[in-house]
């Protein structure tokens, strides 16, 4: 056992140094390597190893090594092999608050990156511990971890739009760069980084106990509540180092400590001995493939190298899930009765919020006058301020209603909250699918966008279902964020490298209804006027499906061909509406579940309601995205997934058994 840990360890310090040296002599510029140490910048090639290869091999060594202990300390605290700062939403935290201080300099003037990124980690860190706290645990917690990593993701990225100017240096660092500029960062990382990794080795013994539970630790003299808070700080501290120098990365934590699990060291300091010189090797090798996949004269950051070989790692880790892992169905919202008052309330907020909308903007138009514009007898202030908004409001309603009878359809068709266009890849597919249209034919007629995007939604989402292989929702959720996170990768591959179609690109992945116009619309009402129908149609078999295979056989239903038709209607509508309004997620998640808390889980009445609030949400993101910054605009998409992201979380701590 020892001799196969000491042959992980060396495996992993050989593959660092063989990684860091291809790192430092990897470049578009030739060096003299041996001259430049031994002459210390007496050429400007010197000066190039010295103050940019070196300090970013070095940055490799330090950030990829950090992410890997953090990952070990919340793993042995959680007992969850999938646990790690990116899976916990830490790293978003961290790149949060780098990224409003960027924007807003008044915030904290001339404070340290890796203090900033400190801050942000203990906010991330302080919303995670409140969950397990309150008996979160289990596959549960990193699905709200990477709930929390995306609201706080969507809000960094409309920090990121509207101070544009301000963040334009954050562009490859937001997507995980090794890149440096000189030894300050470096210094400083190190000097904070060494110190809270020689805590963790302190603390490393005391893991050994935690680990036996809580209970075992007690009689064996332990403070675990002590060894939990020392252990996530130190965590966060080694968290922030990694995001203050190179960034957000993902899955190093997940894969450095796997290896080191598969090693079976003993004891938690003989995992420390593996995980840190591979998270080292694997950062660095992410680094050198970055570069070598586009070329010398540009770069892929190490972060979206991470992503793409994580995201299969996390595929393999949710397919062997055994049962529920740890998740339950919410079921209160489906045993919810039929609130007629509340419902009737939601009903009629959709024509106020309708014409609120229609209301606000730059140009403010009194209800009186949106009146008499919609008939032909505004002022002509009026009627050009309305038509510039009500064909973007009909875009966002009917793609809201979609989104909503999407998620509807999918969750009750696989008996599963999770099934959302949004956890099941179509979002994420549709994104890759838009951006290669935007990629391969610059010049296509707009019309093909749309197109594309509905294909990838499809071809994703069938991988996800395919991967899945049943209905649990710890795994649907889990292969779903994976798929989710491999799009996104490549997504940001292509944006990376295609400069002209970045404008267009970004606007979309966004989610924003700007622009839209009644030719959009028209395109989208094709779509529903046949699915929408097609669901409605259908809202005994959804009832059906919701209870036992063997019951809806009993009752006569031929449950595959059933299932097989509504999971494509499902998929189809929320590929619609992405694929005309963009990257837009959680719309088919929350309004399915709101609609069954004010509606029951009657079918019949929850569809229609859920299609209502689908359109007021997006009706209001619109809204509120067009005139809080104006005239900057945050797209819909980043609002919804503020609000939306946050309640996954609560439905997530909401789903634990008993």
């Amino acid at each position: 056992m020892r001799r196969r840990a000491a042959a992980f360890a060396g495996a992993g310090l050989l593959l660092a140094l063989l990684a860091g040296l291809a790192d430092v002599w990897q470049g578009a510029g030739d060096v003299d390597v041996w001259a430049a140490i031994f002459h210390r910048g007496a050429s400007l090639g010197d000066a190039l190893f010295l103050d940019v290869r070196l300090p970013r091999a070095l940055a490799g060594v330090i950030a990829g090594a950090s992410l890997a202990c953090a990952a070990v300390v919340l793993q042995a605290i959680t007992r969850n092999p999938l646990a790690e700062p990116a899976t916990l939403g830490l790293t978003s935290g961290g790149a949060l608050a780098v990224t409003l201080v960027a924007a807003y300099a008044s915030l904290a003037p001339g404070a340290p990156t890796i203090a900033v990124a400190f801050v942000g980690v203990a906010v991330g860190t302080g919303l995670i511990g409140a969950m397990a706290a309150a008996g979160g645990g289990g596959i549960r917690l990193i699905l709200a971890g990477m709930a929390v990593g995306l609201a706080l993701a969507a809000a960094s990225g409309a920090v990121r739009l509207a101070r544009e100017t301000e963040t334009s240096g954050l562009f490859l660092w937001g997507a995980g760069s090794l890149l440096q500029t000189g030894w300050g960062p470096v210094r400083a990382a190190a000097l904070i980084g060494l110190p809270a990794g020689v805590g963790v080795v302190a603390l490393s013994r005391w893991l050994d106990v935690a680990v036996l539970g809580e209970e075992t630790a007690r009689g064996l003299g332990l403070r675990s509540g002590v060894v939990q808070v020392a252990g996530v700080t130190l965590a966060a501290v080694l968290t922030a180092v990694a995001v203050g120098l190179c960034g957000p990365i993902a899955f190093v934590g997940i894969l450095a400590g796997g290896l080191a699990r598969v090693a079976r060291p003993r004891g938690h300091l003989g995992m420390l001995a593996i995980a840190l010189p591979w998270g080292a090797a694997i950062l660095l090798s992410a680094d050198v493939a970055g570069r070598a996949l586009t070329g010398l004269d540009s770069e892929t950051p190490a972060g979206v190298i991470c992503a793409l070989i994580g995201a299969p790692v996390l595929v393999v880790v949710a397919r062997r899930l055994r049962g529920e892992g740890g998740l339950a169905v919410d079921r209160a919202a489906s045993a919810a009765r039929w609130r007629p008052r509340a419902s009737l309330v939601a009903l009629v907020l959709l024509p106020v919020a309708v014409v609120g909308s229609l209301c606000l903007g730059e140009i403010g138009i009194g209800p009186g006058e949106v009146v008499r514009s919609v008939f032909g007898h505004g002022s002509p202030l009026g009627e050009i301020a309305l038509d510039s908004r009500a064909p973007r409001l009909c875009v966002a309603l009917l793609g809201g209603a979609c989104l909503a009878a999407s998620g509807t359809v999918l969750q009750a068709a696989v008996r599963n909250p999770f099934a959302g266009p949004e956890l099941a890849g179509v979002v994420g597919g549709a994104s890759v699918g838009a951006f290669l249209v935007l990629l391969v034919f610059p010049d296509a007629p707009s019309p093909v966008l749309p197109f594309a995007a509905f294909f990838g939604a499809l071809v994703a989402m069938g991988i996800v279902l395919a991967l899945a292989g049943g209905s649990s929702p710890a795994r649907l959720a889990l292969i779903g964020l994976a798929v989710t996170a491999a799009c996104a990768a490549v997504t940001e591959l292509m944006l990376l490298h295609s400069q002209p179609a970045a404008a267009t690109a970004i606007t979309w992945l966004s989610g924003s209804t700007y622009a839209t116009g009644w030719s959009d619309f028209r395109l989208l009402l094709v779509p529903a006027l046949v699915l929408i129908p097609i669901a409605l149609f259908a809202v005994r078999r959804l009832d059906v499906l919701m209870l036992d295979d063997e019951l809806a056989r009993a009752l006569g239903m031929r449950v595959s061909v059933n299932r097989g038709a509504l999971l494509a209607a499902g998929a189809a509508l929320g590929a619609a509406a992405v694929a005309v309004c963009g990257a837009i997620a959680f719309v088919g998640l929350l309004a399915p579940h709101a609609a069954r808390l004010l509606a029951g889980g009657n079918h019949r009445r929850s569809l229609p309601m859920a299609m209502a609030l689908g359109a007021l949400l997006l009706g209001l993101a619109d809204t509120v995205g067009r005139t809080v910054l104006a005239p900057t605009e945050i797209p819909s998409g980043l609002v919804v997934s503020m609000i939306g992201a946050p309640y996954l979380a609560i439905l997530l701590w909401r789903s634990r058994t008993a």
